[in-house]
């Protein structure tokens, strides 16, 4: 199969988009398949690490103009969505794919239909059911998303894939699980923790979790990882406040072993985005904070599966959850057996398989 990928990363909009789409790439690519990416060029964009995943990509040119602003992210489509049909389809129409793989907040129904002519099915990844596609199967990997949030947003007979059973985690995720669930088993102290605000953090809100854990009861001893895109814009200044920390504090940015770091680590402080699937497959105990709108609902349902804490992004509030679960570490554990039970890690093998019986 010929697949084509629209996603964009942006320091606005984060890296996950392109992030999980690239999993997906890779388990298509490890199948026999062909994978080509169609990405903005703006500030924060990925197309590097992209083709160092071995996926051809065609970069769209730079644009900030928008023309349609009626989806409450139109302001993503940088050029707006008739603009960015047109030169996709450009693209498309040199390909001619089995397969267009949508992945971006400011696409919906009219942009989609435009490019029926040059593509074969199309499969839509959402997360916030606000909007109508025009697709043959739609994913929707979160919890406690169901496939009627999104019955009236598809054409009859789409097939609706919904649920953290299809998170996109890379198979490194599943292959590290079993060590990190018996790491875990009889674990009560904390002694390595994990931060990690998405590729950007462009508010900087690893800065309050290092201030919270510096006054927390944690001991000097413990040691700290902070995981940051190499884009990010305040990982300068993370560095430094790493240095003068009382606590073991590195800084790593665009790092590749990501589940071994969780796999090795006591608790994560981290985004509710797609990096909650693959702290959940770890089994991996974590402080969950709202660093966008869209992750609202992320938060909430893994709040209320009692699978992750949700907090306020304030040093008080990470310094009080910390010493929180120091004394009470059973807290910690039911924690972490919930999580897992959530994700076993082979979501992308299922939607790749999805993507071969629909064709």
């Amino acid at each position: 199969m010929k697949v084509v990928f629209r996603v964009d990363a942006s320091l606005e909009m984060g890296t996950g988009h392109v992030m999980r789409c690239l999993t997906l790439a890779d388990e298509l690519k490890r199948s026999g398949h062909e994978c080509t990416f169609i990405s903005r060029q703006q500030a924060g964009e990925l197309t590097e690490l992209i083709k160092q995943r071995e996926h051809a990509v065609y970069v769209l040119p730079e644009c900030t103009e928008l023309t349609d602003c009626h989806l409450t992210h139109s302001n993503w489509l940088k050029g707006g969505k008739k603009r960015d049909a047109e030169e996709s389809a450009k693209i498309l129409q040199t390909i001619n794919p089995d397969w267009l793989v949508v992945d971006h907040y400011g696409i919906d129904k009219a942009w989609e239909e435009l490019m029926r002519l040059y593509v074969k099915r199309i499969l839509v990844i959402d997360d916030l059911a606000d909007r109508e596609h025009d697709c043959d199967v739609l994913l929707d990997q979160n919890l406690g998303q169901t496939d009627e949030m999104y019955r009236s947003l598809v054409p009859e007979g789409c097939q609706i894939l919904t649920g953290c059973h299809y998170a996109l985690l890379r198979p490194e995720f599943a292959d590290c699980r079993e060590l990190s669930l018996e790491y875990r088993k009889g674990k009560t102290q904390i002694d390595r923790v994990l931060i990690s605000m998405g590729g950007v953090d462009k508010e900087n809100y690893t800065e309050e979790a290092l201030n919270g854990l510096a006054s927390s009861v944690l001991n000097d001893k413990t040691e700290v990882t902070v995981v940051l895109g190499k884009q990010a814009p305040w990982l300068t200044e993370v560095k430094a406040q790493a240095a003068n920390s009382r606590l073991n504090v590195r800084v790593l940015s665009n790092v590749s072993n990501m589940a071994e770091l969780m796999s090795q680590s006591d608790l994560a402080i981290g985004a509710a985005g797609s990096t909650s699937w693959e702290r959940c497959c770890l089994g991996l105990p974590t402080l969950m904070c709202v660093l966008a709108d869209n992750q609202r609902k992320i938060a909430a349902a893994l709040e209320q599966a009692g699978a992750s804490a949700l907090i306020i992004n304030s040093a008080e509030d990470f310094s009080l959850q910390i010493n929180h679960f120091t004394q009470f570490p059973l807290d910690l554990t039911g924690i972490s057996v919930r999580a897992a039970s959530l994700v076993d890690g082979r979501g992308a093998e299922r939607v790749a398989s999805q993507l071969e019986v629909e064709l």
